[in-house]
Parts: structure tokens; sequence; C-alpha cells
């Protein structure tokens, strides 16, 4: 009976001793040695809880999501109460393992907290085994079942919502919010996205709106340190930018270079002088019909 119980201490203290290696580790982690300069006032704002929302549309190559994505493990690792926990969003469910759940284990590995994260992709999550905190992968192909949803213990202090601009509008996003952050007063909302073609998509307008809780970060592969992005991602970056510079624009700088309400996006408005209309040689008139809210034209063409 004396031997077991002398076990049972030595494995008190041993269980003690892991633990506090662990927090020693843990402590030791410097986000910032990992994150891209242009992100560093980002992080320094997350940690004085200045907002409580953060928007980051951006390019291709950006780092958005390897940003967001260190934030939440080190956050989580970092709260020795287990109460933090943090759930991810996607349009999909299908799209979420080759992405934000192999993101969040690249972020794991890269602040060398392997040991102490498990994984498990049926339900996908990953647990962190000193506290039991819980970050929850889930897409939105039915919200309804998000009704119910909620961490082991806890609550919800972390809410990334990947390629927000998937989502159907303003109404559901915000339908999914109240679901997860009720009777949390503490939490993080990221919103990461590549920005739309048209300047008049929701997320687009959303992003752009005021918001005194909200910090907007805009970004580009500019941004990244050459050696992070590598020759090949710089070489089809620039390749791009020569053949079709609104592309570029779009795809690598993120921005949305459309009205929406283009149908033909080459057309350029201009006087044709008479010398040219002289030269024309085939001419086509006609009426444009109009429908509902769309006025009857007369067209003339060559």
């Amino acid at each position: 009976m004396r031997g077991t119980l002398q076990q049972r201490i030595a494995a008190l203290k041993a269980d003690r001793q892991k633990r506090a290696e662990s927090r020693a580790l843990v402590e030791n982690i410097c986000v910032s040695d990992h994150i891209a300069p242009v992100y560093i006032s980002l992080h320094e704002d997350i940690q004085s809880n200045a907002h409580k929302y953060y928007n980051l549309p951006g390019g291709r190559g950006s780092g958005k999501s390897s940003t967001v994505s260190l934030e939440i493990v080190d956050g989580i690792s970092k709260d020795s109460t287990g109460m933090s926990n943090a759930i991810i969003f996607r349009r999909t469910a299908a799209t979420m393992r080759e992405s934000v759940y192999s993101q969040i284990m690249w972020a794991i590995d890269t602040l060398g907290l392997s040991g102490l994260w498990r994984g498990c992709v049926r339900p996908m999550s990953f647990t962190y085994i000193p506290t039991g905190a819980q970050i929850i992968f889930r897409g939105l192909d039915d919200s309804t079942k998000l009704k119910s949803i909620k961490p082991k213990r806890g609550t919800f202090k972390y809410v990334w919502f990947e390629e927000f601009s998937e989502l159907p509008g303003e109404n559901f996003t915000r339908s999914v919010m109240q679901s997860v952050v009720r009777g949390g007063k503490d939490f993080v909302v990221f919103r990461t996205f590549n920005p739309p073609l048209s300047k008049n998509n929701w997320a687009n307008v959303f992003v752009s709106q005021y918001d005194p809780r909200a910090l907007t970060l805009h970004t580009s592969y500019l941004d990244m340190p050459t050696e992070w992005l590598g020759e090949d991602f710089i070489y089809e970056a620039e390749r791009l930018k020569a053949v079709n510079p609104r592309a570029y624009e779009h795809e690598y700088m993120g921005e949305a270079i459309g009205s929406g309400g283009e149908v033909f996006p080459n057309i350029t408005v201009r006087e044709i002088p008479d010398s040219e209309a002289q030269q024309l040689q085939y001419i086509y008139c006609g009426i444009d019909f109009g429908f509902a809210v769309y006025p009857v034209c007369f067209v003339r063409a060559a």
C-alpha cells in the first residue's frame, strides 16, 4: 500500500514538472519572430485587446492566414486556465482539411508545440493537452447546426472566418456570430479573404464600413520577405503583371478593380472623330427594348 502511495506521489511530481516545463516553453514563445514585419502592429493590437474584429483582406501570398493561425495557437497555449477556445469557419466543410486544418497544424509546428497539441480529423479539431482547450473546425453548409455548438469548457475566444467573402452575406455572418459568442465577452474575430473582383461585393463593402471595434489591414505579397515566398512565386506574379495588369492587381495585390456592372470589361469609352467614322464600312442600327427599370434605346454600331 505504501509503495502505491509513493508511486502516486512520484507521478504527481512528474506531472507537475512536465507542466512547469510546458509552461516555460510556451511563455518563451514570441509570435513576432514568425510573422512578417507588416503584421507586428496587428499583433501588438491583439495583445492589448484594442479591437474585437480584425478584417484582413489581401492578395495571394500576403501571409494573412499564417498570421491568424499563429495568433490563435499562441493565445490558447498561453491561457493556463484552459477557458479560451477557438472555432474556425469556411463556407463548406469539404475545403477545411487541406486549408485551415493544415494551417493550424503548421502554426503548432512552427511555434515548437507539436508535443503539446493533439489533432483529430473526426470530428476535426485540435486539443491543447495541458489544459484541454480546443480549436474546432466547422463548415457552414448547414448553419442551423451551430445553435448547439460549444467547447467542453470555457468560451470561444477566437473566431476565424477564412475566405470570408464566400459567405452568403452580412445577415448570415451575424447569425453565426450570435450562435458562437453567447456568454463570452472577451472574444476576437478574424476575417480573412482575397477581395472579390467587384467593389460592390458585400464583403468588400462590409469591411469598408466604419466600425470603432474593428481594425482593417490590407496586405499583398510585396509585404512579405522574398525568401518566404520563393523565386517561383515571385516569377509568376511578375509575369502576370506584365501580360495582364488587371488580373495582377486583383489576384496578387488584392484589389477590387471592378464595379460589378461590367459586361465587357475591356471596353474603352471615347469620342470617335469624323475621320475615323467615315472609314467604317458596315453600320448596324437597331432597338434595344428595355425591361423593368431599363429604358428602350436606339443603337448604332459599326
